[in-house]
């Protein structure tokens, strides 16, 4: 029972390890690509205060080119915030979710067979007890019914014998 047990707290641990894991390797990816995101609308932003003094100084020239490249870092940032937004963390997960909760369940039941158990034993103490406790109060009732037919027995005997 408690070898069952402690396999099963095994199970529990490792799906729940398993579990942080796949958990910290999603946030670390959904981290990596909101820091890129977050690197490139930087550049972007960078990119369009540099095509704004360059719109500034010169007419037309280079003003479009920085400014192309400042909105196509802006569109670049925001599909990889989407991308990180929407990263599922796969069937992994979820088998681990899986053996996590079946491990949960056997514990459960495991529990409720051992407190049945105790409930039974604790019925048994009661049943002990209340037999110490009317052979202590009325020691003669408990042992007069053993003692009553060989009493029985050795009165009828003697009882033959002056015959």
């Amino acid at each position: 029972m408690m070898d069952n047990a402690a396999r099963k707290l095994r199970i529990l641990w490792r799906a729940e390890s398993l579990i942080a894991d796949i958990r910290f390797r999603q946030m670390m990816t959904r981290s990596s690509l909101r820091g890129l995101a977050a690197l490139f609308g930087a550049f972007a932003f960078l990119m369009g205060n540099l095509s704004l003094f360059f719109a500034l100084q010169q007419a037309w020239g280079s003003i479009w080119a920085a400014a192309v490249i400042a909105l196509a870092n802006l569109l670049l940032a925001v599909v990889l915030l989407i991308v990180a937004q929407r990263s599922k963390p796969g069937r992994e997960m979820e088998l681990a979710l899986e053996v996590r909760n079946g491990a949960l369940q056997a514990l459960e039941a495991d529990a409720q067979a051992l407190q049945q158990q105790i409930a039974g034993f604790r019925d048994e103490v009661r049943e002990v007890k209340e037999a110490v406790v009317g052979f202590v109060s009325h020691p003669l009732d408990s042992v007069l019914p053993g003692l009553l037919v060989p009493l029985v027995g050795a009165v009828i005997k003697s009882l033959k014998k002056p015959e």
